[in-house]
């Protein structure tokens, strides 16, 4: 996981009055000032596949994640960002998608200016994981080990047209409304690994 960021901390409780202002101001006067920051947001994953275990099929793969400082700044000025996890086994058949398995997971990361520290929230959790640093919160997010396991029966036995793919990606729809809206039009709000094919890796 590869992520630079800036030492900029508030206290919670002066955060709240500033967020409804933080869309004019941060985005706008980002977008008019020069370029100090010549990464681009990313999410690359490689070497994805599916591998037989004693029971299933589990997925596993590498994930790297590099943010703009804009996201950063915007995450520690208290936007929370949501990263949602798709992956999905389905067939195109006469003019339709057939599914035969999806899933999907959403993580909300958030970072805590009182306790410096980065809080994650998964789908079904009831309670958030804290770590120390972005990355490993990132990491938490983001991580496709083991996070889809099923039974080789959930595949048909001619895989003949079948796709099997995952995407990760940074939610801009699911920011509070004024933010969403100007980062729709915002390039370094848009990340998204794309839908990535899956292999399936036979036993020896």
């Amino acid at each position: 996981m590869m992520v630079s960021f800036m030492r900029c901390l508030k206290s919670a409780r002066a955060l709240n009055p500033l967020i409804l202002l933080f869309p004019i101001f941060f985005l706008g006067s980002y977008s008019c000032s020069p370029m100090t920051d010549e990464k681009i947001s990313r999410i690359t994953v490689d070497n994805v596949k599916l591998v037989q275990d004693s029971e299933n099929l589990v997925l596993t793969g590498d994930v790297s994640v590099e943010l703009e400082n804009t996201l950063i700044e915007a995450l520690k000025k208290g936007v929370p960002l949501q990263f949602n996890s798709n992956f999905r086994i389905f067939k195109f058949s006469f003019f339709r998608v057939k599914s035969f398995f999806e899933k999907e997971r959403k993580a909300i990361l958030e970072y805590h200016g009182i306790t410096r520290r980065f809080s994650v929230n998964l789908d079904g959790e009831t309670s958030s994981a804290y770590y120390e640093s972005l990355t490993e919160a990132l990491a938490a997010c983001l991580s496709i080990k083991d996070w889809i396991f099923f039974s080789r029966e959930i595949l048909p036995d001619n895989m003949d047209g079948i796709s099997i793919q995952v995407k990760l990606m940074l939610n801009h729809q699911a920011l509070p409304r004024p933010i969403s809206i100007l980062a729709s039009s915002k390039q370094s709000w848009q990340l998204s690994s794309g839908w990535v094919d899956v292999f399936i890796e036979e036993p020896l």
